[in-house]
């Protein structure tokens, strides 16, 4: 947890946030970048872990110099108030504000509303939240258009899919936090009264909007890269690769196509997301990519792998289902060859004082995600140690290549000697 060695005065903060800022411009101009902009055609910075270090820096410096200037009551207020923002976002994602408005010219509040099927009231007044925030902008009374920060909604489905799951499901869920507590139930069934597993196998239009949320997800902050280079692939030769719960194989399809030596087999119990890659052309992998049905609660049926991945799947379940799934991968690690390696790629949560408080908010604000939802958590590298150990000793970590939102445990199964 992200800790301040001593008070921080509001010159001291404004000095860093201006030398931060020269830091982050002299960044851009040394790796040809243009400064971002509000406009459309913004470019998006690609952010490299210098830069991520810069922008978690001067995030947690203009906070505390925000927080300090407008003091703990309008801080809490407009926190608190948060709810209100999400409403808004909420309607213009379910009634398609981002699509209608052109992406190349503005358009009035009348033809909006029109298309909306809406009253002009309620869309004026939403569409001001969010142009507030840059979200879309009113440049003349009554009339809007697209910025940098409502083009990419606009024009990615995935990215769409990914609000509307947050804003339908869970913040409805989230709401039922506290009530929740001491029922035996966890947020999302008190709110929805089923689990959320039962809720999308119930609701296959919102399974399928959930398959393309995950995509969207990776695409906001859960990039990749940690596992397509955090791992050497290339010393699997030409081997065959498990995807343990892995959805619609978006993660796998961009793994392959990274690696063209890998094969992989994508596993996931959940038909309707396995029917998600029928709608994908995956021709240029010539049947690298396949997909089988199971159940990770049950034993493992591939054997002969040269490594098992599994991500984004144990931050689902609470420990003794963590150990359950862990277990049911020991008997084909037993068959694999000495060293095959499993790779949990999931949040890793800080201990204390060794992470940036914007950096750190992420994750917990992931971590609550995760306890609305499932009734679940996200975990630390120790509680992975912990977890591994109980379902069977001889697992062990034995390398951790990248740790904070999409952590890499490399997890060996240790042999007699």
């Amino acid at each position: 947890m992200a800790s301040d060695a001593q008070p921080p005065t509001l010159l001291a903060l404004a000095q860093n946030v201006n030398a931060l800022v020269s830091d982050i411009v002299a960044h851009l101009s040394a790796t040809n970048q243009p400064e971002p902009n509000f406009t459309t055609t913004s470019t998006e910075i690609q952010q490299d872990a210098h830069y991520i270090a810069l922008r978690d820096a001067l995030n947690d410096s203009a906070s505390d110099l925000l927080q300090l200037v407008n003091g703990p009551k309008q801080h809490l207020r407009r926190y608190l108030c948060t709810h209100n923002d999400l409403a808004a976002y909420q309607i213009a994602v379910n009634h398609s504000y981002f699509q209608h408005v052109p992406e190349d010219k503005p358009i009035s509040l009348s033809e909006l509303a029109s298309k909306a099927n809406l009253s002009e009231d309620i869309v004026g007044r939403t569409m001001r939240v969010l142009c507030i925030q840059r979200v879309f902008s009113e440049p003349e009374p009554n009339v809007f258009a697209h910025t940098a920060g409502s083009i990419l909604f606009a024009r990615d489905e995935d990215l769409r899919a990914a609000a509307a799951y947050q804003l339908d499901e869970l913040f409805e869920a989230a709401s039922a936090s506290a009530s929740s507590l001491g029922t035996g139930r966890n947020p999302f069934q008190q709110r929805h009264g089923v689990s959320m597993f039962e809720f999308y196998a119930q609701h296959p239009d919102r399974a399928a909007r959930f398959a393309k949320a995950m995509a969207g997800i990776v695409k906001i902050d859960r990039q990749i890269s940690e596992l397509v280079t955090g791992f050497p692939w290339e010393q699997l030769g030409g081997g065959k690769v498990v995807d343990v719960g892995g959805g619609s194989g978006h993660v796998s399809i961009a793994l392959a196509r990274a690696h063209a030596n890998l094969n992989i087999v994508v596993q996931d119990a959940n038909p309707q997301m396995l029917a998600q890659a029928k709608h994908l052309d995956l021709s240029d992998l010539n049947g690298r990519v396949t997909f089988m049905q199971h159940n990770f609660f049950e034993v493992q049926p591939v054997t002969n792998a040269s490594a098992y991945f599994i991500r984004q799947c144990l931050h689902n379940w609470d420990d003794e289902k963590c150990v359950t799934i862990l277990r049911a991968l020991v008997p084909a690690l037993e068959k694999c060859k000495p060293g095959t390696p499993l790779l949990i790629n999931d949040t890793i949560m800080p201990g204390h004082a060794t992470d940036s408080r914007y950096h750190e908010h992420g994750l917990r604000q992931i971590d609550m995600m995760m306890f609305v939802a499932l009734g679940a958590k996200q975990r630390s590298e120790e509680e992975f140690r912990t977890l591994l150990r109980t379902a069977d000793a001889r697992l062990e970590i034995v390398k951790v290549h990248s740790e904070g939102t999409m952590g890499l445990l490399e997890v060996h199964l240790k042999r007699e000697e």
